[in-house]
Order: C-alpha cells, then structure tokens, then sequence
C-alpha cells in the first residue's frame, strides 16, 4: 500500500528558450511582461518559455500500478504564465488526463485573470460513500454511508467516465500589493523567493496581499453522478509565492450554487471557509538566510444550506414518497478524506451535511538534490526537495454545530516529501490513521 514514484531512465527533459526559435514557432510580440501601475503606461519585455517534461510510473489502492507523463510550460505568452498536461493509464482501466492554467490575465485588462481546469477520463473502479440518491437516507442518518460513524467497507464501487472542467474568473481589487501592480515578478535563487513578494508583508489587506472576487463556473459528471453551477468567492491571498507560501496568510469565504441545470442530480448550496496561515520558523528561531522552515496552519469549514430540501419525485411500491434531497454529489460539497484534508483516508470517505477540519503542517527546504547527481535527471530543472510532517482532525455531521463538529473526531498524521520544478510543486505524502496506512499523490501542498 505504497507509492512508487520513479523518474524513468528513458525520461526526457526540455528547457527552451523561446528566443532560439521564435522566427519559427512564435512571434517575439507574444513574450511579455506588464508592469501596471497607476499613470503609467504597460512595458513590455520578451521573456522564455520553459518546457519541462516527467514520465512516471506509481501504485495506489484507487487504481493499481500506472505509468504516466507530465508536461509543465512556463512563460508561452506571458512571462508568469504556466500550462501544465499531464494523464495516466493504470492496470484496472483507469485512463485520466488533465489540462490546467495559472497566472494568465487578460492583456488590455490586466486585472482580470483566467484560470481554466479540464480534466476527464474513464475510471476502472473506484469506491463512492453515497446512499443511493433516490433513498431515504433520514431513516438512521448516524450510519448511513459516509456519514462520521459508517463502516469503512459501507461503499458501492462503480466504474464509467469522470467528467470536471472549470474556468475561474478573477477580479484583482485595487488595494495591497494590488493596488499598483497587477503583473508580478517574483525573483528567485534555486527555486527559492528572494524578492517580489506577492504579500505576507502586514495584517491589512488595504496594505498587503492580493484580494480577488472570484467567479467560477463549473461542471462535473463522475458515471451517473453529476452537477454544474457556479461558485462566487472572496479571496485574499496574503502570502509571499501562492505556489510555495513561507509566510502570510489566506482567507477564502465562497457560496457555491447548482442551480439543477442540465443533467444535474438536484439543484443544492453550500457556504465556505477556507483561513490559513504561514510561520516562517526560520526567522523566529534561526538565521533568515537558513534554507526555509515553515509551519503552515490550515481551518477550513463547509454547511449545506439545502440539505433538508428535497423534490417528491413519485411513490415506492408501499405507498412511501420518493424523496429527491438537495444535496451535493459525494464528491463536493462537505466532504473529507483523499488528497486535500485527512489525507490518510480515500477520497470521499466522509461526507454529509457540514464539515470541520484542522490542519497542522511543519515543511522544511533540505539542502540535498539527487536529481543533481547525473545529466538525465539534471535536465529535469527540480530546484529542492522540501520534507513535512503534519497532523490533521476532521469531522462530517448532519448538522452545523459546534460541539457535534468536535465530538468524536477522525485523526490523521503522516510525512511526505515535495518536489519543485519549473513553478510547479508535486507532492507525495504518507499518511495513518485508525484506518490503516494510506499514500496521495497530487500537486501543489495541500493547504
């Protein structure tokens, strides 16, 4: 029950320089930078587009042994700019790719940023800790599958296509480190910030930070389970580099709607609360030019306005209503486990009403690279190898309350290691709980 994850020896890696071969593939005009602030005019700059390239070969409980590839390019027409592919193929039929953007804005009006994510592929089996929609779950809602107290084994396991695409508008308020600029350029020295910090600079977000009112559209269908809405949120990130925060803070409060649109299950609303914080250790107990120590705190909340809702959509063969309850597939909504929060439990384990959860997360830059050691590796551009342990606590209830939500709470503890390469984090953790021992692999820290 543990991961393998292998840098191939037949693995590739590129590094471009897009003024090389710009006459042939792109045009110098489409590398730039924008520098905005107030009563000046845009400055553009050429800068290189950076294409790195990851075979990979791992094991998971979800879906076996895989191999795989990621590709990662940075700068294709802005210089922050980053495009990440990548897409899997398992031993149980799981065939998964994804596509996603980051830091790309609109040029004739930089404060507006665009981040897509599409992902999709087909499933060989996975495990989903859901009634059965058309039940009546209300009948022992303590048991029921998901719910805090459910057996581990209380699952139906299905296989078929998952479908998620989302596009992220975001709107740049002007105050913070947004008040004059709206293009950054952070600096760094192997891979770590050393100048143009994006915020952790003071508690006020009229002073520091990156504040943005989002507006994210969604939709996604996992085998017969499907929603599609829209999220609204106010984020302010107070943190020096959102890839790899060392200091700071961010706080996230978001409603998310599926209005039953199309072919979704039932139309639901949940309310959201994301705060996290960011100690650089380092400077507290150490020399500030020591290699980054940094212990980040993460509370996070969720409550399903339209949990009690529900449509009649006929009678059983007894004579019984037929409810159709307003809420949210297993896969969002108030859920735990899986790569993000409880990390030592599968991917949806427990869901229901609202949630709570807890993280605590110790991450420290280590001064070895073995991807230095030979030219194959090498080319792969990974800057550090960051340790972490952490602890986390969570619960799911059938409502929101404050001493149900701490009452009975699911541990999980662990350790992991993160790779940083090219402005992309890959993560790998392993972690225990009174479930036993389990291993996720993503990218970016989990909180």
């Amino acid at each position: 029950m543990i991961y393998l994850f292998l840098i191939l020896a037949a693995g590739f890696a590129l590094e471009v320089n897009a003024q090389s071969f710009s006459d042939s593939l792109f045009s110098p005009e489409s590398h730039y930078k924008i520098n905005f602030t107030e009563g000046d005019s845009a400055e553009t700059e050429i800068s290189n587009v950076t294409v790195s390239a990851l075979p990979f070969a791992l094991y998971s409980e979800i879906f076996g042994w895989a191999v795989g590839g990621f590709i990662g390019v940075q700068g294709l027409s802005q210089k922050n700019m980053s495009l990440y592919a990548g897409g899997l193929i398992s031993t149980n039929g799981t065939k998964y790719g994804f596509i996603q953007f980051r830091e790309f804005y609109l040029p004739f009006y930089p404060r507006i940023y665009i981040a897509p994510d599409l992902l999709g592929g087909y499933f060989g089996v996975i495990n989903i800790y859901k009634d059965p929609p058309a039940s009546a779950p209300d009948n022992n809602p303590e048991f029921r599958s998901g719910s805090n107290e459910s057996d581990k084994n209380d699952y139906i396991q299905v296989s078929g296509y998952d479908q998620w695409y989302e596009i992220k508008f975001r709107y740049l308020l002007p105050i913070g480190h947004g008040k004059d600029e709206v293009y950054f350029s952070p600096k760094f020295a192997n891979g770590i910030l050393v100048s143009g910090e994006m915020g952790g600079t003071d508690w006020s977000p009229l002073v520091s930070g990156r504040t943005f009112i989002d507006i994210k559209p969604f939709y996604r269908k996992r085998v017969a389970f499907a929603t599609n809405g829209i999220e609204f949120a106010l984020t302010r990130e107070n943190t020096d580099f959102y890839v790899n925060p060392t200091r700071g803070s961010l706080q996230r409060f978001a409603f998310r709607r599926d209005f039953g649109w199309f072919d979704t299950m039932a139309p639901w609303s949940v309310v959201e609360t994301d705060l996290r914080w960011y100690l650089p250790l380092d400077e507290y107990f150490s020399d500030k030019k020591s290699l980054p120590k940094v212990l980040a705190l993460n509370f996070w909340t969720i409550n399903t306005l339209t949990w009690d809702s529900y449509d009649i959509t006929g009678t059983d063969p007894n004579g019984h209503e037929i409810r159709q309850y307003h809420r949210p597939p297993s896969y969002t909504g108030a859920y735990l486990g899986g790569r993000f929060r409880l990390r030592a439990f599968y991917e949806g384990r427990f869901n229901d009403r609202a949630a709570i959860y807890y993280g605590a997360e110790y991450r420290q830059i280590i001064d070895w690279n073995p991807f230095n050691y030979c030219s194959v590796t090498r080319g792969l551009n990974v800057h550090w190898l960051q340790l972490a342990v952490f602890g986390e606590l969570g619960r799911v209830a059938p409502e929101w309350n404050v001493s149900t939500l701490h009452t009975d709470m699911k541990w999980s503890t662990g350790a992991g290691i993160r790779v940083f390469m090219n402005n992309l984090l890959l993560r790998m953790d392993a972690a225990l709980s009174r479930e036993g021992l389990y291993i996720q692999m993503f990218v970016d820290h989990a909180f």
